[in-house]
């Protein structure tokens, strides 16, 4: 990836200024320039003469965190250093729910565990994850579930009666009766940064357990 970073007009701590190192003509290669990893140093590119600022690229490499550089430009003696922070690609959560039995969109309690049968997918997000953050959410009761990486798909854990009986109700087109559940996704890195968060409303068929009679 490159970057474009602009060295300008800025005074060094012996009051010598950058306007002054260029007063002359000359070229990136005639001077010293030392960037640090991840970054790769410069081509040749000139600076005109009496300039008081110059632009050059810096190629980066990716990274899993954010990754601070030093780049370093001197010129007769005199150096100026500045700062360059390389930031890895973002976090983009993105998932789909799919039932075994109702296909996408949707969960079935199942019979014998009362669990939902649905699986949350996450492996479309984007980023270096390192967690997954989902919530499940019933009328008025919010249960969080979090899953570390690589586990990008998950079942719902610890619902039950408790969360179904908080559900409120809707009807589909063909008849079916189920319950809205909503859920949301965010996901995060190393570093403690984390996405936007995503939601989608989920269909729940109770299954007739929990005594619902649908």
């Amino acid at each position: 990836m490159r970057r474009r970073i602009t060295v300008a007009d800025v005074t060094l701590a012996d009051s010598f200024s950058i306007a002054a190192a260029v007063t002359e003509s000359i070229a990136w290669r005639r001077r010293k320039l030392a960037v640090g990893e991840p970054a790769k140093r410069p081509g040749t590119g000139p600076a005109a003469g009496g300039a008081r600022s110059a632009a050059f690229m810096v190629d980066t490499a990716t990274v899993v965190a954010a990754t601070s550089v030093r780049i370093t430009a001197t010129y007769a003696g005199t150096a100026m250093t500045t700062t360059l922070t390389v930031t890895p690609p973002p976090l983009v959560a993105s998932f789909v729910v799919r039932s075994r039995t109702r296909g996408a969109g949707a969960c079935v309690a199942d019979e014998n565990s009362q669990e939902l049968d649905c699986v949350l997918d996450a492996s479309a997000s984007q980023g270096f994850i390192s967690a997954y953050l989902w919530t499940h959410t019933m009328g008025s009761t919010t249960q969080q579930q979090t899953a570390n990486a690589p586990n990008s798909a998950t079942s719902p854990q610890g619902t039950g009666c408790a969360l179904y009986q908080q559900g409120t109700g809707g009807d589909g087109p063909n008849g079916d009766r189920y319950l809205r559940m909503e859920v949301t996704l965010q996901v995060r890195d190393a570093g403690g940064v984390v996405s936007d968060i995503v939601r989608q409303q989920v269909k729940v068929y109770p299954n007739h357990q929990c005594g619902f009679s649908y």
